[in-house]
């Protein structure tokens, strides 16, 4: 039984980026807390989270409908 489907689960600091209204100001703040107020680094950093994960599951093929012979 190989049915388990694996989540990628997204950095705090992009989920803390994508969950918030003002993009701005949550990129300033992060910015101060983990990348020395550098702004440039943090919208590296982001692009290369979301370019390197995948935020949508790949479909899985349908298995064979079961057929009864009566």
């Amino acid at each position: 039984m190989n049915n388990v489907v694996k989540l990628n689960n997204l950095d705090p600091i992009v989920e803390r980026y994508l969950s918030s209204v003002d993009k701005s100001s949550i990129k300033k703040t992060l910015a101060f807390e983990y990348f020395n107020n550098d702004v440039n680094e943090l919208d590296k950093f982001i692009s290369s989270q979301i370019n390197n994960k995948v935020l949508t599951s790949d479909p899985i093929e349908p298995k064979a409908q079961m057929e009864f012979s009566f």
